[in-house]
């Protein structure tokens, strides 16, 4: 029986390029399931391989005394680092269990258990089944019917008995503190100079069938109270420093009350922080003015809004439970009281048509018209296993991976979908080429400001982008080719 308290959880590297963003968020994941290992006294050693150069014999190192490793994953190269990272552990001839969680062994925790490299899946919200393992294995007892796993034993797959989602409020604060870094984790956005991630609840209420989040938390909302949140701001400032906080939750604005008094409780204690967080657009439509008021008073700078779709067909095939109106109407209401907005689209819906597609530019063009820039981000579909449209998808000539392996190459962002062809990806991306000038952003007025070289870039792009908006001509991009250069030799001076 091991003797030592010590677990070891790993975050995986996001994404196989070196650089995918400039910003580097805390590891949300790990931080959740390790705070009530902490507050039990466990040695935990929180390890995320974005930021570690040499991660791999970091880790090896720590799992030589520890309890278990966990891994948490999403669909993509998550997976890929994860196994990577299970294969060091194993041929250095540790045997501590492997216990993979996240989005993506949630969603399809049968397959994914019967990698070599899984010793268990823990289903859903792992907080409490994690530190029932950890109690079994310090003690050095059998884990294997904990509630709320699933394994592989000699072939077969053993699913033990599932756990209601538990309120988040009795789970501990996220250590912050307990990052070998922390300081990495804070970043220059306009929301503030010194902005980091955090969550206030974890879960859904809404049923959209491209989603990973109904599958996972079973459409349950759990939310932190006022109070909890107010605390954990006023700890992430005091510790940090933080002036700007990026509300990672799903939908933060589910209950408008509890919205308006953490608001409310921000302006009372003069925090001066910044923050943005994700919106569904018919929420916006009906809240009362005086919640626009106590918002923006607090600190906020941007509702964040999935629309995905301006085509009533696309809203109601993936159960978005929105109109194209309602969209429309969330950025007059924001404009209104003079709080920004940004919208995701999604094209490439497996059966979507051209005039559904259309449809989505419409509605794109009117809220920029509505804002006074483009505000939207266009994004191509990725199948998302276990709902719906993947079904669809999959009837669609859509080769779905058949192992847990394969899934770590799954990719849509790059290409690869049957129905999706290169040329059809290069007409969107001049579209929002020509959308972006078209209608040019605060970014791209700060772009034009930094020489003169990019000030005429931008009029020349402006001029030419705005015409074709207003003659809604999206043929012969000569121009599209022309700028992109100029684009390319300008940032390389």
């Amino acid at each position: 029986m091991k003797k030592s308290n010590k677990i070891t959880l790993l975050y995986p590297g996001n994404h196989f390029d070196k650089v995918y963003h400039p910003w580097t968020w805390a590891p949300l994941p790990i931080l959740a399931v390790s705070a009530p290992l902490f507050a039990q006294g466990y040695d935990v050693v929180l390890l995320d391989a974005n930021v570690e150069p040499d991660w791999m014999k970091l880790l090896v190192d720590e799992c030589r005394d520890s309890l278990m490793l966990g891994i948490s994953c999403m669909t993509g190269p998550q997976i890929h680092f994860g196994l990577e990272a299970a294969r060091a552990v194993r041929s250095a001839g540790l045997d501590l269990p492997i216990i993979w969680g996240g989005y993506h062994p949630s969603i399809l925790p049968e397959q994914t258990s019967r990698n070599q490299y899984v010793d268990a899946v823990v289903r859903g919200q792992g907080e409490p089944t994690l530190l029932e393992v950890a109690g079994r294995l310090s003690q050095g007892e059998d884990y294997l019917d904990v509630r709320g796993l699933t394994y592989c034993r000699d072939g077969e797959v053993v699913t033990t008995e599932g756990r209601k989602v538990e309120d988040i409020n009795n789970f501990p604060r996220l250590p912050y503190e307990k990052l070998r870094n922390p300081q990495q984790y804070l970043n220059n956005m306009h929301v503030g100079s010194r902005s980091i991630n955090y969550v206030s609840s974890q879960g859904c209420p809404a049923r959209c069938q491209f989603c990973a989040e109904p599958l996972v938390y079973d459409r349950r909302w759990k939310a932190y109270t006022p109070e909890r949140v107010l605390s954990d701001l006023e700890f992430l400032q005091s510790f940090l420093g933080v002036n700007g906080v990026m509300y990672f939750d799903s939908t933060y604005f589910v209950n408008e009350r509890r919205a308006r008094e953490i608001s409310q409780m921000m302006v009372d204690r003069d925090m001066g922080i910044g923050w943005a967080a994700n919106a569904r657009a018919p929420q916006l439509g009906k809240f009362a003015d005086e919640t626009f008021d106590i918002l923006k008073a607090s600190g906020l700078w941007a509702f964040l809004v999935g629309a995905e779709s301006g085509s009533h067909t696309q809203l109601e095939a993936m159960q978005k439970d929105i109109s194209p109106e309602d969209i429309v109407e969330a950025a007059r209401v924001a404009t209104r009281h003079g709080v920004k907005i940004s919208y995701s689209f999604i094209v490439g819906f497996p059966g979507e048509t051209q005039q559904e597609i259309e449809e989505t530019w419409e509605v794109m063009e009117r809220v920029s018209k509505v804002v006074g820039e483009y505000n939207s981000q266009l994004h191509f579909y990725a199948p998302t296993p276990g709902n719906a449209l993947y079904d669809k998808a999959l009837e669609m000539g859509l080769e779905g991976p058949q192992s847990f392996e394969e899934w770590a190459m799954f990719s849509t962002v790059k290409g690869g979908l049957p129905w999706m062809s290169t040329r059809f990806r290069n007409r969107m991306k001049q579209r929002e080429f020509y959308m972006v000038y078209g209608y040019p952003s605060e970014w791209v007025r700060r772009r034009a400001s930094r020489s003169r070289a990019r000030s005429m870039y931008v009029k020349l792009a402006t001029t030419l982008s705005a015409a074709r908006c207003r003659r809604r001509f999206w043929g012969l991009p000569l121009d599209w080719w022309l700028l992109r250069g100029l684009r390319g030799a300008i940032a390389n001076e």
